[in-house]
């Protein structure tokens, strides 16, 4: 992974008892807001003792002991602005490099060390009180609102339903699903899907830090499958029109896109 970071071990050890024995449970929890994550991470002693909630991909898991640290990409899609969370073994249970967490935790200051290349780093240190391991959906860019639609339109016995919309901070998510009982082969081409709204042409996008983005594809006669359409820009507050092609390997069958409203 491109500056992908490493902590000496020696120094972990050292580190981790640092942290816990300068750290301790206020009376009140104070968090930051998630406006001020950003200067958190840039300037961390400024911060230091206040709460925070955060996300991201992990790239690193040292284990020492019952403790394990792991170091995490808040941007996770451009591999920048690390932290590192301390955490037990059970609140860590099921971490691993490329998992994204959800941590609510201390901040404790900043570690300074060095990478492969012998370069200075620098990172925000959090004890996790909790932590939330999952993927890029759930965990890293859950749903902020979502549409319900259910609306199925067929042809020939070709039947897509589109399910949902969610809605995340950086981009709208179409789920599809298609049913295929038209007596052979046919070819749902999500990948060329298109959203109008307001006039503007959206293409999907994909998104390869999330899983279950496979294009729908062929689906066999008697067969279903689901998808998930990505794009980006789209205002959760008005709709848009959806297309997606599909074809047959009847070549007698005449299929036109299947076209949804979303209100």
């Amino acid at each position: 992974m491109k500056k992908s970071l490493v902590i000496v071990l020696a120094l972990f050890s050292v580190l981790f008892l640092l942290v816990s024995c300068g750290s301790s449970e206020p009376a009140e929890k104070v968090y930051i807001e998630d406006s001020e994550i950003d200067a958190a991470l840039s300037d961390s002693d400024s911060f230091k003792g206040k709460y925070i909630n955060i996300s991201g991909k992990v790239f690193s898991v040292e284990k020492d002991g019952d403790t394990v640290a792991m170091q995490v990409w808040h941007d996770a899609e451009n591999a920048e602005q690390q932290f590192i969370v301390y955490a037990d073994k059970e609140t860590a249970s099921g971490v691993k490099e490329d998992s994204y967490i959800k941590v609510d935790g201390q901040i404790t200051g900043t570690f300074t060390g060095e990478n492969y290349f012998g370069g200075e780093i620098t990172a925000m240190t959090i004890n996790a009180d909790t932590m939330e391991v999952g993927g890029y959906d759930d965990v890293y860019a859950p749903a902020e609102s979502t549409k319900e639609v259910g609306e199925t339109k067929d042809q020939h016995g070709i039947s897509v339903t589109l399910d949902r919309v969610e809605y995340a901070k950086d981009e709208a998510r179409v789920y599809v699903s298609v049913n295929n009982e038209s007596g052979d082969t046919a070819s749902i081409y999500t990948f060329d899907a298109k959203a109008i709204q307001d006039g503007k042409q959206f293409e999907h996008q994909y998104n390869y830090e999330a899983d279950g983005d496979e294009d729908i594809g062929e689906v066999l006669d008697g067969a279903s499958k689901e998808g998930v359409i990505r794009f980006k820009g789209l205002d959760a507050d008005k709709g848009f029109k959806l297309t997606i092609g599909a074809y047959s390997d009847n070549w007698e069958l005449d299929i036109e896109d299947y076209v949804f409203e979303i209100k």
